[in-house]
């Protein structure tokens, strides 16, 4: 698989090439890392990170791209994409502000997650948002996910204790969407 196409952007894998000190900036920003698990990065960290996801067999890490510059704009990860139930874990960085509110995130996640159940073979695919991303939630709603569940006091980020809500989309989901 070389690349997945949308309207206006691409996924393609990480290679270390694109672990750059721009890609490095996004977690050194705290509007980025709001509703991550990281905090900050260096370039050693990121690219250790890169390889180790690059390297495993059992995650797709994907770089989402600018189809108009080419531009590397933020990343979408599958783990573990080879597990017996068939059923995979989804997360997604816009890491280059630019691109927030433009419906980058919504066709990225659609990209991805369709890619994942009509190709990989995966069922079902899962994430988790912090209760009070809004944007994001309504993002992965517009992209076919459903929430089946909450998961109280589920995040700690910066002593501030958050619910999860769990969003899952289905193959059965696809029918009926081109």
């Amino acid at each position: 698989m070389e690349k997945i196409s949308g309207e206006r952007i691409y996924l393609r894998k990480l290679t270390m090439e694109d672990a750059t000190p721009r890609y490095c900036a996004w977690f050194n920003d705290p509007e980025v890392t709001k509703y991550l698990e990281i905090r900050s990065s260096n370039m050693d960290q990121l690219k250790s990170y890169v390889k180790s996801k690059s390297d495993n067999p059992a995650v797709l890490f994907m770089g989402i791209f600018d189809k108009t510059s080419d531009l590397h704009i933020g990343n979408v990860k599958l783990e573990p994409i080879n597990a017996p139930d068939k059923r995979t874990i989804f997360s997604i960085v816009i890491g280059d502000r630019s691109f927030w509110g433009k419906g980058i995130g919504t066709e990225a996640t659609r990209l991805i997650t369709d890619h994942a159940l009509r190709e990989l073979g995966i069922d079902e695919v899962e994430l988790g948002v912090i209760d009070e991303h809004k944007k994001a939630s309504r993002a992965y709603e517009r992209a076919g996910y459903k929430q089946v569940r909450i998961k109280k006091n589920a995040v700690n980020h910066d002593g501030i204790v958050y619910d999860a809500v769990i969003m899952v989309k289905r193959k059965e989901d696809l029918e009926g969407q081109k």
